[in-house]
C-alpha cells in the first residue's frame, strides 16, 4: 500500500488512487481498518492532549506549600530536630499522593467523559465475502467481496483507504479524494483564508491537467477535500489518503508552537483567590513571628512554628478540591445525558437566565408521525404512531388502498424520493425496534411511504436521484432530480406558501389542471387548520422534465410544478420536558421556544408545554423582518414563541435577550444554527440530530436531544459552583480558626508556651484539609437548589455572608480550643495540653465539615450518609487523630500523650458546640425568612 505523502492525490485518476491505497468503492473491511489503524495510528492532531501522570506528579511538588515545608524539613535536620523533620517529610509525602491521586482520578475522568463528545463520522466498510482480514489491497473490495455498509465510527479511527461519506454540516475528518459529490461546496478558511465556500467535485479540467511543476495550493485543488473543513452544502463520498498529522491541518499544527491549556475562569478565580488568602497567610505569619521573638521565643522555635501555621492558613487542597467538583459535576451531567465540551462553560450553566430551544425532539419525543394527509379532492387520515411501518389509511372512516390510489400513491413517492433519510430496523431487548437514519421529520415521510409498501429503497432503486437542490432555510424547500424511461421527475418539498408559489398547476384525481387564486387560498386554509391542530404541514409538487433540461431549472429555479398534496404530522410533547419547563419558571429562568413550525402549531404547542402563559406572545419570523433591535427588544419582554424563525432570526434572537442583560443558553442542530450557538453564552448540540459544526461549535452536547437534560444541566452547574463556595468557608472557616486561636495563645498566655507544637499544626492540616476538603467538594446537590434565582456571573466566590460565618465560626472554634488547653495547662501538664489543644482544633473542624455541608438546611435534614465519601473521609479523620494519640511512635513524632475517655468526651462535646451554635444560626435565619424551622 503506497500512502506517500508526496503522490499528488488530486492529479490521479479514480481507480488508481484505489490502487494505490488499496482500497475500492466498498471501502475497507474491519480487520483490514483495524491493521491500519495499529500500523499508522490514530486520525488525530498531536496535541490537545490532557496532563500525564508525571506532569500532575510535578505540578504537586511545584506546590508552593510544598516547597516550604520542605524547607521547613531542612532548617529541621540542621538545627538537629530530626524527629520534626522527619513528620515534615512525612506530611510532604501523604500531602503529595493525596493531591496527585486526587486531582489523577479527577483528570481522568473530565477526559473518559470528554472523549464521549469526540468526533464521529460515516465510513463504509465490508461485511463479509472473501475480502475480509487481507493484505494491502486483499483488505478492500468492491461490493462482490462482501456487504458494503455505512457505519458510524469515531474520527479518530479512520484510517487511510476508508470510504468517509460527508453532507452538509459534517466537519470533514481527514484528507480525501472525492469520488462522488452533488452540490458539495466546502468552507476552506481555516486552511485558505477565503471566507467565499468552494465548490467540490469529482473531476475538473485542472487536475487533469496540473501545473508542470510544483503542486496546486487548497484553493485550487477542486477534486480533494481536507480535514478540519465543514460541509456547507450537498453531500459527497471519498476516499482518505491522509490521517492525523499527515493532513494539511496536522502540517499546520506540527508548526505551530503547543501552548499550554489554560484554566477555566472557574479555576482562575479561585487559584487567583488562594494566592489572596496565601498572601494574608504569610503576612499573619510574619506578624506571629514578630509576636513569637518579642514573647521570647528561639529563632529556630519560632520560625518552624510561623512556618507550620503558615502553611496551614494555606488552602493547598483548593486547586485539587476544584479539580474534584469539576470531575464530579461533570460526571454528573453525563448521567443526565449532558456531556460538556468546554469546561471554562461550567461555572456560567449556574448563570443562565435564559433558555431559547428548538422543538422537534427537545421538547417532543422526536417520532415524527405523519397523521393526515391532504390531497386536492379529499383528506386522508393516517394511522400508527412512531416509525414502525404498520398502519393504514382511511377516508372518513373508510380504509383505503393506497397502491390503487393514484393521487396518494405519487404523493406517497414525492415524499419518499425528495428526502435524505432512512428507515432501519434491529433486534433488541425489547424486540425488534425501528429507527430513522436522518432528519425525524423526514423519516415519518420515508415511514408513511412504507405503510402503503413503497419502500424508499425499491423506489430510489426505480427512480435512481441524479441530482438535487438541498434545502435552503431561506429558500424554504428541497427538490431532488429522479431518472426514470429517460425523462426526470422533480420531487419538491417545503413550507406550503413556498411550494404554492412555484406551482402553477394542480393534480386532482390523477389529471393535472390550472391552479386557481380560489385553489390556493382552500390549501393555505387547509395549513393553517392542521397547524392549528398542532400538526407541522410540509407541501408537495412535482413536475416531468427532460433529462438536459435539469442544469437549467436549477439555475433559474423550480416553477411550474403540480401541486401535489400536504401532509400533517405530529411530534407529541415530552411528559418530562412539561416538568422541566415548570422548574426552569420557578428557578428564574425565561423559556423561549424559536422553530420553523408554523406560528399556529408552535403556539399549540407551547401552550400545551406551558412555554405560553398569561400575556406571553408569539412572533413568525416575518414579525421580525419588521422589526429593528429596540423593537425587538422591547417584543421580548413578553416573547415566548418565535415560529417560521431562520437562522439570522435564531442570531438576532439571542442577541436581544443579551442586550436585555440575560445570560443565554441555546440550541441548535444544523450547520446554520452554528452563528446563534456561538454568540450565546452557553451554545448546546443535538447530540442525535445535531450536525458535526454544531457539536464543534457547542459548549455542551445533549446526548437524548431532550430539554429536561439542558435544566438539568443548569442545575449541576449551581450544584458545582455551591460546592466550590462550600469548600473555599471550609477552609477560611478552619485557617481563620486556627490563626486566632495562636493568636491569642500568643498575646494572652505564659511567656515560651505554645498552644500547638510546629508538627502538631501541620498534622492538623494534614488530616483535615487534606482529607475532607476534597470529599466536601463532592457534596450532593440540595433540595432547594432551584428555587433560587439564577446566581451573577460577576458575583464573588466570598461573599458578605462567607465572611460574616468565617467570624462566628472561628471565634468558637479559638475560645473552644484555648478553653481545653488552659484547663489542662493550669494543672502543670504542658504536653498533655498541646494534645488536648490540637485534638480539639481537629475535632472542631471535623464538625466544622458537617456544617459546611449546607448553609441553609440542618445537617440532619441532608442525611448524615448522603454524602458517604465525606463520612468515610471523617471516620478516617477520627480514627487517625485516636492513633496520634494512643501509638507510642505518632507520641514520640507529634510530641503527644495517651487521653482518657474522658478528656475524649471533653473534647468532642466541646467541639460539638461549632455543629450546636451553626445548626441554631441556622434556624433563626429561616425563621427571620419566614420559611419553616
Amino acid at each position: 500500500m503506497d500512502i506517500d505523502e508526496k503522490n499528488r492525490w488530486y492529479s490521479l485518476s479514480i481507480e488508481d488512487v484505489f490502487e494505490r491505497l488499496g482500497s475500492g468503492e466498498g471501502g475497507l473491511t474491519t480487520p483490514e481498518a483495524t491493521r491500519r489503524l495499529q500500523d499508522h495510528g490514530p486520525n488525530e492532531l498531536e496535541e490537545g492532549k490532557g496532563a500525564t501522570w508525571p506532569e500532575i506528579l510535578i505540578s504537586q511538588i511545584k506546590n508552593p506549600i510544598i516547597i516550604v515545608l520542605g524547607i521547613a524539613a531542612v532548617i529541621s535536620l540542621l538545627a538537629e530536630k530530626r524527629i520534626d523533620a522527619a513528620v515534615i517529610f512525612a506530611v510532604i509525602v501523604l500531602n503529595t499522593a493525596l493531591g496527585f491521586l486526587k486531582e489523577f482520578k479527577a483528570e481522568e475522568a473530565i477526559s473518559a467523559l470528554m472523549s464521549h463528545a469526540a468526533p464521529e463520522a460515516d465510513v463504509l466498510r465490508i461485511f463479509g465475502g472473501g475480502g475480509e482480514g487481507g493484505e494491502g489491497g486483499e483488505g478492500a473490495g468492491e461490493g462482490s467481496r462482501g456487504e458494503s455498509r455505512k457505519v458510524r465510527v469515531k474520527a479518530r479511527e479512520i484510517v487511510v483507504g476508508d470510504i468517509i461519506l460527508v453532507e452538509a454540516g459534517s466537519k470533514v475528518p481527514a484528507d480525501a479524494r472525492i469520488i462522488e459529490a452533488a452540490n458539495l461546496e466546502i468552507d476552506e478558511s481555516m486552511l485558505t483564508g477565503e471566507s467565499v465556500p468552494a465548490k467540490k467535485c469529482v473531476d475538473s479540467e485542472i487536475c487533469r491537467n496540473p501545473p508542470a511543476m510544483g503542486t496546486l495550493s487548497e484553493m485550487e485543488i477542486d477534486n480533494t477535500i481536507f480535514a478540519g473543513t465543514i460541509v456547507t452544502r450537498g453531500r459527497a463520498k471519498a476516499v482518505v489518503f491522509a490521517t492525523g498529522m499527515a493532513t494539511d491541518m496536522g502540517k499546520i499544527a506540527d508548526m505551530l508552537t503547543k501552548t499550554k491549556k489554560s484554566a477555566t475562569p472557574l479555576k482562575k478565580r479561585t487559584l487567583d483567590l488562594g494566592r489572596k488568602i496565601m498572601f494574608l497567610a504569610i503576612l499573619a505569619g510574619g506578624l506571629t513571628f514578630a509576636v513569637g521573638l518579642y514573647r521570647g521565643f528561639d529563632l529556630i522555635d519560632a520560625f518552624l512554628f510561623t512556618l507550620a501555621m503558615t502553611v496551614s492558613a494555606i488552602p493547598a487542597a483548593l486547586p485539587a478540591a476544584i479539580t474534584v467538583a469539576l470531575a464530579v459535576g461533570v460526571s454528573r451531567m453525563a448521567k443526565r445525558h449532558a456531556i460538556m465540551r468546554k469546561l471554562d462553560a461550567v461555572e456560567t450553566l449556574g448563570s443562565v437566565t435564559a433558555i431559547c430551544t428548538d422543538k422537534t425532539g427537545t421538547l417532543t419525543t422526536n417520532q415524527m408521525t405523519v397523521q393526515r394527509i391532504y390531497l386536492p379532492d379529499r383528506i386522508v387520515s393516517v394511522t400508527g404512531a412512531g416509525f414502525k411501518p404498520e398502519g393504514s389509511f382511511e377516508v372518513e372512516g373508510s380504509e383505503l388502498d393506497p397502491k390503487e390510489d393514484g393521487s396518494l400513491a405519487t404523493f406517497l413517492r414525492i415524499a419518499a424520493l425528495c428526502n435524505d433519510s432512512s428507515l432501519s430496523s434491529k433486534e433488541g431487548d425489547d424486540g425488534e425496534r425501528w429507527e430513522i437514519q436522518g432528519d425525524p421529520t423526514e423519516g415519518a415521510l420515508v415511514v408513511a411511504a412504507a405503510k402503503a409498501g413503497l419502500a424508499k429503497e425499491d423506489l430510489e432503486a426505480s427512480f435512481p436521484r441524479i441530482d438535487e437542490i438541498p434545502f435552503d432555510p431561506d429558500k424554504r424547500y428541497m427538490a431532488t432530480f429522479n431518472e426514470r424511461d429517460g425523462r426526470v421527475e422533480v420531487c419538491l418539498k417545503g413550507a406550503p406558501e413556498t411550494v404554492l408559489g412555484i406551482s402553477s398547476a394542480i393534480a386532482v384525481d390523477g389529471e393535472p389542471r390550472d391552479l386557481t387564486e380560489a385553489d390556493k387560498e382552500r390549501i393555505l386554509d387547509m395549513s393553517s387548520q392542521m397547524a392549528a391542530d398542532a400538526l407541522r404541514v410540509l407541501g408537495f409538487a412535482t413536475k416531468t422534465i427532460g433529462k438536459e433540461e435539469v442544469a437549467g431549472f436549477k439555475e433559474a429555479g423550480p416553477s411550474g410544478l403540480i401541486f401535489s398534496g400536504l401532509s400533517g404530522m405530529m411530534d407529541p410533547p415530552r411528559p418530562e420536558a412539561i416538568e422541566a419547563i415548570a422548574l426552569a419558571k420557578k428557578a428564574g429562568i425565561k423559556v423561549v421556544m424559536a422553530t420553523g413550525d408554523h406560528k399556529i402549531t408552535a403556539e399549540a404547542i407551547a401552550r400545551e408545554m406551558g412555554i405560553v402563559e398569561g400575556d406571553s406572545r408569539a412572533f413568525a419570523g416575518s414579525d421580525l423582518d419588521g422589526m429593528d433591535d429596540s423593537e425587538l427588544d422591547a417584543a421580548m419582554e413578553d416573547a415566548a414563541v418565535f415560529a417560521r424563525v431562520s437562522p439570522e432570526h435564531k442570531h438576532r434572537i439571542v442577541e436581544s435577550l443579551r442586550r436585555k442583560g440575560h445570560i443565554v443558553a441555546m440550541t441548535g442542530d444544523g450547520v446554520n444554527d452554528a452563528p446563534a450557538l456561538k454568540v450565546a453564552e452557553i451554545g448546546i448540540a443535538m447530540g442525535i440530530t445535531g450536525t458535526d459544526v454544531t457539536k464543534e461549535t457547542a459548549d455542551m452536547i445533549l446526548t437524548d436531544d431532550n430539554f429536561q437534560s439542558i435544566v438539568n444541566a443548569v442545575e449541576e452547574g449551581r450544584v458545582i459552583f455551591q460546592n466550590i463556595r462550600k469548600v473555599v468557608r471550609y477552609l477560611i472557616n478552619t485557617s481563620a480558626g486556627e490563626v486566632l486561636a495562636i493568636t491569642a495563645s500568643l498575646l494572652f498566655l505564659a511567656l515560651n508556651v505554645l498552644i500547638f507544637t510546629p508538627v502538631q499544626i501541620l498534622w492538623v492540616n494534614l488530616v483535615t484539609d487534606g482529607i475532607l476538603v476534597v470529599n466536601l467538594a463532592m457534596e450532593p446537590k440540595e433540595r432547594d437548589v432551584m428555587d433560587q434565582p439564577p446566581r451573577d456571573p460577576a458575583e464573588k466566590i466570598i461573599n458578605r455572608d462567607i465572611v460574616l460565618n468565617t467570624l462566628f465560626i472561628a471565634l468558637i472554634m479559638a475560645v473552644g480550643t484555648l478553653f481545653v488547653f488552659t484547663r489542662e495547662w493550669n494543672n502543670g501538664d504542658l504536653i498533655r495540653a498541646q494534645t488536648m489543644g490540637f485534638i480539639t482544633m481537629a475535632m472542631f473542624q471535623v464538625f466544622n465539615a458537617l456544617n459546611c455541608r449546607s448553609r441553609t438546611q440542618s445537617v440532619f435534614s441532608l442525611g448524615l450518609f448522603s454524602n458517604r465519601n465525606l463520612m468515610v473521609a471523617i471516620f478516617a479523620s477520627v480514627v487517625l487523630q485516636l492513633l496520634a494519640t494512643e501509638l507510642s511512635f505518632f507520641n514520640a513524632a507529634l510530641g503527644s500523650v495517651s487521653l482518657s475517655l474522658t478528656d475524649w468526651i471533653t473534647m468532642v462535646a466541646v467541639a460539638a458546640t461549632v455543629l450546636i451554635g451553626e445548626e441554631i444560626r441556622k434556624m433563626v435565619a429561616k425563621r427571620r425568612a419566614g420559611g419553616p424551622s
